[in-house]
């Protein structure tokens, strides 16, 4: 009787751990975009560039 319940409750312990890491993981990826590496440049109100910025992606 207690080898069946405890084999149970791993099994309902199991799929909540699953069901949890995969709740995480697919919350974390909905707000991120893309990674697009190049370059970025600011310019003023006449047209000169004041800041470049370069973005490298890993």
């Amino acid at each position: 009787m207690w080898r069946n319940r405890k084999l149970r409750l791993g099994i309902v312990l199991a799929i909540a751990v699953f069901v949890a890491f995969y709740a995480w993981r697919t919350s974390q990826s909905e707000g991120r975009k893309p990674c697009e590496p190049g370059r970025h440049e600011e310019k003023d109100a006449s047209g000169k560039v004041i800041k470049v910025s370069r973005t490298t992606c890993f």
